[in-house]
């Protein structure tokens, strides 16, 4: 119950700092697409990709990495 009170405490805290700074999604999507953080959680996916394909880890989980590369 406590854990709750503070994560709602937490959030209602972020939501007026925000508020009061002006930051709206459309901000919040510039600083991702200026960040490039897309691209690097892809490039992360694909490397782990590579490193389980070379492992053999591939042939048992072969239906979860081709729908992952799709």
């Amino acid at each position: 119950m406590i854990k709750q009170i503070i994560l709602v405490c937490l959030v209602a805290v972020f939501a007026y700092y925000a508020g009061a700074k002006g930051l709206t999604m459309a901000k919040v999507m510039d600083w991702f697409d200026e960040r490039e953080v897309t691209q690097t959680i892809e490039d992360v996916l694909n490397k782990t990709i590579e490193i389980a394909e070379k492992n053999k880890i591939a042939e048992k989980t072969d239906g979860v990495i081709d729908s992952l590369k799709d």
